[in-house]
């Protein structure tokens, strides 16, 4: 049996660390990298997240069994365009990050009824991947939960799929709703590197940054590095404005009462607030590492011969529970 096909549009972090997931879980699997970008491709390689790079967008995504685009959003028009005319209901095309709401409106203007398109989103375990990260790992997927909103033309059948290789890469699979995900990211996604870029803007506003800039080292750099992934998030703002002010509102609410407590010298609300911020993150990481149960969707449904198709029959049983061999 030849090897099925997995197309990465995208050979940034996350389409990396899809690949190697995959090869890692799946046998007989060829993973095809495709990005503008050479030297990423050329990285993709060196780092063993592909097996080939393909220059021609067509023709990386031709026959694949799956297609997962993880370039940036405003690409995503362009990339569907070149690759809709060869696209059928036996092959999954899927999003990793791109707003929700936003993908799935593009994806039904471009593709076919019954091409089977994912808007997805995987959000890695803190413990696996963290910002000071350059290359991922065949582990860095592994725990992360993978959002999942299927479009219209994805069958039962397909969605299934879906879910089985979701589940074998190690992640756990949760379907969310896209308006209520695209609402959190702006949340925990955006806020971050929003806040990074304030902080940037209010310590180098003034003509003192010239010598307080050599004293931001390191420390610095790690609270600002999320800055230059700022300006992606503009168009998400833009989409969800009502949010964006909630949490800017919410945070500055925050900063505020710290403000007053350290006004009226008020040491012991200062402690007691940088102490509760402190316990919230510790749970956060707690919870992380005793892991969602209930998210890790099961695999109740034959996936029948399709999956077959994908990964062969013998991958198919372990992917679905089947202990038939």
């Amino acid at each position: 049996m030849s090897k099925a096909k997995v197309a990465l549009v995208g050979c940034d972090f996350v389409g990396m660390s899809l690949g190697m997931a995959v090869k890692r879980a799946l046998e007989d699997i060829e993973i095809v990298g495709h990005d503008k970008d050479r030297d990423a491709m050329r990285r993709a390689e060196s780092a063993k997240a592909i097996d080939r790079s393909e220059w021609n967008l067509p023709h990386a995504c031709d026959n694949a069994a799956a297609i997962f685009i993880s370039g940036p959003h405003e690409e995503l028009e362009v990339t569907l365009r070149a690759i809709a005319p060869d696209l059928g209901p036996n092959t999954i095309v899927a999003t990793v990050g791109s707003p929700n709401v936003a993908a799935l409106r593009t994806a039904e203007t471009l593709l076919a009824g019954d091409v089977p398109f994912f808007s997805t989103a995987l959000v890695y375990h803190p413990d696996r991947v963290n910002g000071d990260a350059d290359l991922p790992t065949a582990d860095s997927i592994r725990d992360a939960i993978w959002t999942i909103v299927p479009s219209r033309g994805a069958s039962t059948q397909m969605v299934d799929t879906f879910v089985a290789l979701a589940n074998q890469v190690g992640a756990k699979p949760i379907f969310v709703d896209p308006v209520e995900r695209d609402g959190m990211a702006v949340a925990v996604d955006a806020m971050p590197a929003i806040l990074s870029s304030m902080l940037m803007l209010a310590v180098s506003n003034d003509a003192a940054w010239r010598d307080r800039e050599w004293m931001a080292g390191a420390a610095f750099g790690q609270a600002v590095s999320s800055t230059e992934r700022a300006q992606k998030f503009a168009a998400a703002l833009g989409a969800q404005p009502d949010v964006a002010v909630h949490w800017l509102n919410q945070i500055m609410l925050q900063c505020m009462a710290l403000r007053d407590a350290i006004t009226a010298r008020n040491m012991e609300v200062v402690e007691r607030t940088l102490a509760q911020a402190e316990e919230r993150r510790q749970q956060w990481l707690a919870d992380w590492r005793k892991g969602r149960i209930e998210g890790h969707i099961p695999i109740e449904r034959d996936t029948g011969g399709l999956l077959k198709v994908f990964v062969g029959e013998r991958m198919a049983s372990r992917l679905t529970g089947n202990k038939k061999r």
